[in-house]
């Protein structure tokens, strides 16, 4: 026999209402918009034309896309190991109470307030072969042989990229980590250090089991955002040189505003391309939060 429903049970629907519709509005609208034109042809100008399944079967062939896709993989990889792991041995290190560790706390975070495009504009003024501030001191200390074209060079642009993709977030991780240290219960320490536990002992044994589940958002939230890749990479190297940077996220961008070596926007293809890059998502952050909760810990 159903219940009736009281004020009192209707009331939280009541909040989440307001923010639902906005949610819809903002988000939910626009995605299902993005998704029905993934099955058109449409260049922004004349009337959308349906094709159907067709972007979806050209993704396959396209050499650009599946270049795009590997150097996405490449670098969501490489930022999340860098990602969650520097900032965790920083954390610890602040944590054991080193002096001066508040000021190194806001010296690590202050790139984060720093906007993507504004460190990407820095950085490739930084790396800029000829007047930048690197290759300068390097040939000032006599080491010129190792100045290089860091963003025009297809073996450096990516591992370039990446390290100031670490450089710019390490200090947000940094914080997240250190928080959750502090609510590690310091008996367990004491306790290793009874039974003759070092610091690493320490570290592998209780640091990290007791930080699985922060280690998971870390890990989750690196990887959603190693997906869809696109300010400093465009900033710094607008996917170049010859599509050697080119991630999903600025493949995407050249796609729809006519920067693929056309000057015809492919809005349709585009929004193929963005769906891939919703659908990759969902699933690594499914899986990633599944393993997480696996392996949570109870404090």
């Amino acid at each position: 026999m159903a219940t009736a429903r009281t004020p009192q049970s209707l009331a939280p629907w009541f909040f989440l209402a307001p923010t639902a519709l906005i949610l819809v509005g903002l988000m939910g609208i626009p995605m299902g918009s993005a998704i029905l034109l993934s099955f058109q042809q449409w260049n922004g100008m004349s009337p959308a034309v349906w094709i159907g399944i067709e972007n979806y079967l050209r993704l396959p062939t396209d050499r650009l896309f599946l270049q795009s896709l590997g150097n996405t993989a490449y670098f969501t990889i490489a930022t999340v190991v860098f990602k969650a792991s520097i900032p965790l041995f920083v954390a610890v290190l602040l944590n054991a109470g080193i002096r001066g560790s508040t000021a190194f706390r806001t010296l690590y975070f202050m790139p984060v307030i720093i906007s993507l495009a504004i460190s990407g504009l820095l950085w490739a003024m930084i790396l800029e072969p000829n007047f930048g501030i690197l290759n300068e001191a390097l040939r000032a200390v006599g080491l010129g042989n190792f100045a290089k074209l860091w963003l025009a060079d297809r073996a450096t642009v990516m591992p370039t990229i990446i390290f100031v993709s670490v450089w710019h977030d390490i200090g947000f991780y940094l914080v997240i980590y250190f928080a959750a240290l502090r609510g590690i219960p310091v008996e367990l320490y004491e306790a290793a250090e009874i039974d003759g536990a070092n610091g690493w002992d320490k570290f592998v044994n209780i640091t990290v089991p007791m930080l699985k589940p922060i280690i998971a958002l870390v890990i989750v939230l690196n990887t959603i955002n190693g997906v869809k890749a696109f300010d400093h990479i465009w900033v710094m190297t607008t996917g170049g040189p010859n599509h050697a940077s080119d991630t999903l996220g600025t493949y995407l961008y050249s796609l729809a505003f006519g920067g693929a070596g056309s000057s015809n926007p492919q809005l349709g293809y585009a929004a193929a391309v963005a769906v891939v890059i919703l659908i990759i998502s969902l699933i690594l952050s499914v899986i990633q939060l599944r393993i997480g909760r696996r392996n949570e810990v109870e404090y």
